[in-house]
């Protein structure tokens, strides 16, 4: 599918011809006013010349118009590509934060603000390395996991979980 800066390309293209035919027109003209000196020749020069003058200043004007949408419409594009560069990095990196925490969540106390200034920290550098975002979500939050220095243990599934209340319920009541 073509884009509109490339369409709008190939219209100013196309009227660059359209404008050069136009100038060649002109010349032809103004050869033509110098070589006579008919009066009424040159009368009847006149109005052909000024139209092809008029004729290429709107001809040139629209071309100017062109290039400035082609340059918005070159803005706008890499402006939406970088804001969904931004939001796919930001789900990616929700999806870390959420896969390192929950393997985490026994050891870490994920609202203490030092432990997050420095998982931030870390992200930010592993972020850098090229590779880094070459991994899984998965491969990446092992890794941070390591520079945090935390275990990983998989939470307790829902069963197992509800098990464990059952147990301590019965000991309490003992």
């Amino acid at each position: 599918m073509i884009s509109d800066a490339d369409m709008l390309e190939e219209i100013d293209a196309r009227l660059a011809a359209v404008a050069d035919v136009q100038f060649a027109l002109i010349q032809k003209i103004q050869g033509r006013v110098e070589a006579s000196d008919d009066a009424a020749e040159l009368q009847a020069l006149a109005e052909p010349l000024d139209r092809c003058a008029r004729s290429i200043r709107l001809t040139y004007a629209l071309r100017v118009k062109l290039r400035k949408d082609i340059r918005s419409l070159d803005r706008e594009e890499t402006r939406r590509a970088e804001a969904a560069h931004r939001e796919r990095s930001q789900d990616r990196w929700d999806a870390v934060r959420h896969r390192v925490e929950t393997l985490t969540w026994r050891e870490a106390d994920w609202e203490d603000e030092g432990l997050l200034a420095e998982y931030d920290r870390v992200l930010d550098f592993e972020s850098l390395d090229e590779r880094f975002l070459d991994l899984t979500v998965e491969q990446q939050a092992d890794r941070l996991i390591a520079k945090l220095d935390l275990r990983a243990e998989p939470p307790p599934s829902y069963p197992e979980a509800e098990a464990a209340e059952a147990r301590e319920g019965f000991q309490n009541s003992a």
